[in-house]
This record gives C-alpha cells, sequence and structure tokens, in this order.
C-alpha cells in the first residue's frame, strides 16, 4: 500500500509540475506532446514509469489480502503497466518531426494503457470483497469509458475536413484529461479497497 499510495502520488505531483512548468496548453496539447517541452523534460516519462510502478503495486496490495484475482485481471494490470513503460521509453513523434517509428510505438502502447485500465475496473466489480466500493467502481468505470470515448472522437477528428468543429468544441487535450485523470481515481479507489480489505482482516 505504501509503495502504491507513493507511486501513483509521485506521478500525479510529477505531472502537476510539469503542466505549470512546460509553457503548453492543457486544454488543446495532448501529454504524448509534453515530451518535447523545452522546459520540464523527463518529467513525464517519470510520471508514466511511476504510475506503471503504481499499477503493478496495486495488484500486488489486492493479492497480499487474499483476494482471488482471475487471469483476465493478471492480464490487464500487467499490460496497463507495460503500455505506460513503452510509452515512457517510446516518446511520441509530433508533426515538426522525429522517430517515425518511436511514434508509432508509443501511439500503440498508450492505446493498450488507456483500454485496459477501465478493464481492470470492470473485471474487479463483482468480487464480494469489494461490495463496498463497487457503486464507486461503476461510476469511475462509467466516467473512464465517456472520457475515453470522447477522446477518440476528438483525436480522430481533428485533422479531418468539414469536422474541425469537434475539436473547437471538444479539444483533444481536455478530453484525454478527463480519461487520464479517471484512471488515477481508478487505481485510487482500488488501492483503498486493498487497505480496507487489509483492516478486516486484521
Amino acid at each position: 500500500m505504501v509503495i502504491a499510495g507513493a507511486a501513483i502520488g509521485w506521478a500525479l505531483f510529477t505531472l502537476v509540475i510539469l503542466h505549470t512548468v512546460s509553457g503548453r496548453n492543457p486544454v488543446t496539447d495532448t501529454l504524448s506532446s509534453y515530451a518535447h517541452s523545452e522546459r520540464g523534460g523527463g518529467m513525464l516519462e517519470a510520471a508514466l514509469l511511476s504510475l506503471a510502478v503504481g499499477t503493478i503495486a496495486v495488484l500486488g496490495a489486492l493479492r497480499a489480502t487474499g483476494m482471488r484475482l482471475g487471469l483476465t485481471t493478471h492480464i490487464l494490470f500487467g499490460a496497463t503497466a507495460l503500455g505506460l513503460s513503452l510509452a515512457a521509453f517510446f516518446p511520441a513523434t509530433l508533426d515538426s518531426g522525429g522517430d517515425v517509428a518511436s511514434g508509432v510505438v508509443h501511439q500503440y502502447a498508450s492505446l493498450i494503457a488507456f483500454l485496459c485500465l477501465p478493464g481492470i475496473g470492470m473485471s474487479l466489480r463483482e468480487r464480494a470483497e469489494l461490495e463496498h466500493t463497487r457503486i464507486l467502481l461503476n461510476r469511475i468505470c462509467v466516467v473512464y469509458a465517456a472520457g475515453l470515448f470522447l477522446f477518440g472522437l476528438s483525436y480522430v477528428t481533428r485533422d479531418l475536413s468539414g469536422l474541425e468543429w469537434i475539436n473547437a468544441m471538444l479539444p483533444v487535450g481536455f478530453a484525454q484529461r478527463i480519461s487520464f485523470g479517471t484512471g488515477f481515481a481508478l487505481l485510487g479507489a482500488l488501492a483503498l479497497a486493498a487497505s480496507r480489505s487489509a483492516k478486516a482482516l486484521s
């Protein structure tokens, strides 16, 4: 629990500082573009790696309480952590240039992490040990799914002729942060559930 809380908290703190010093627009710029900021270099990568550590630590905390987790849940936790780690090591490619291969790896790694994270919550909603947080998990998963849909919509339509108005009404950066912020809430809720289960056992 200490490792999970520290890793997730450090990731969140690092991202807040990065948004403060980078000079980029958090409403219109994606998180991936912060890797190319003049200020705050390396902070995005550090935050993603810290969140990956926190994800695995949450899995360890849940297992330590004696909760029986299925293979699907383990795969989703592992895929989320792997996706975050790869996204950290392979920065995105901006329109101005860069390593195209790195950009492709970053894009798909981020997609894996974004899709697997809500899957973790959905795979654990029916666990009897999480009954006291089931409603919270359901709400977080709904918000996450909505944010992910809006992010995908704004991302796909931002360069399509005639559909620029969608991105004007729903900037891609803002939509992405809805999902990413909800991801932090999901991991936090699972860490809280592990803590409550541990107290019940003691």
